[in-house]
């Protein structure tokens, strides 16, 4: 097992004196979701949860090698709206008894791609991995960041990150059932905010098989 503090990710800027800060979610903040979005032939699955953790890192003077961070999913808690079909989802298919948490690890910006910074939103694309179903892989996540104030000695960030993954690569068993249908590709996306002044939390990563 490896030990991270850090979260999903961050770009933000800290004004003339830049430097690495940390931002944690906050637990007792309801409006973090994470989504996963099915769009099938004959139908729309869509499932969501609001048990995110993590934390993040970031350093305005060094963007391509300081970023980092880890956000923490419970699978578990995902819903879909019928609760049969959440049921067979997590036993059948997630195997969350076994894999109960989805994580997201982010290493650095991608090659090339530089940040772009209108007013206080940013916008990027980083290099990540994500884990589920006990095996991980490499990926490519769409981030839009607003900067904001949560009060004099806090400053929040508001994060909306979006991938798409296959199930089949992650060794995912898909639903053949009518109302479990389910598109090759899920879409994931998360919106969290993180706060400076928040408690960290250290979070475990899982020793998953990577798979290419």
């Amino acid at each position: 097992m490896r030990s991270i503090l850090g979260s999903f990710i961050v770009i933000f800027l800290l004004g003339s004196s830049a430097k690495a800060e940390t931002y944690s979610i906050d637990p007792t903040y309801t409006g973090d979701t994470v989504y996963f979005n099915s769009t099938a032939r004959l139908e729309f699955v869509g499932g969501k949860t609001q048990n995110v953790t993590g934390m993040f890192t970031f350093d305005a003077d060094t963007p391509e090698s300081s970023i980092s961070g880890l956000l923490a999913v419970d699978l578990r808690t995902l819903k879909t709206g019928i609760a049969t079909r959440d049921r067979l989802m997590r036993d059948n298919h997630l195997h969350t008894e076994k894999y109960p948490f989805a994580y997201f690890e982010v290493d650095s910006l991608v090659p090339v791609i530089s940040l772009k910074v209108a007013d206080s939103i940013y916008t990027a694309r980083v290099m990540g991995k994500f884990y589920i179903h006990g095996v991980y892989r490499e990926i490519e996540a769409e981030l839009t960041i607003v900067r904001s104030s949560a009060g004099s000695e806090s400053e929040s960030i508001k994060v909306r990150a979006k991938f798409a993954i296959k199930l089949d690569e992650f060794k995912i068993p898909r639903p053949r059932a009518l109302f479990l249908k389910l598109a090759e590709t899920i879409e994931v996306v998360a919106v969290f905010r993180g706060f400076s002044a928040a408690p960290l939390e250290q979070i475990e990563l899982p020793d998953w098989k990577k798979l290419d």
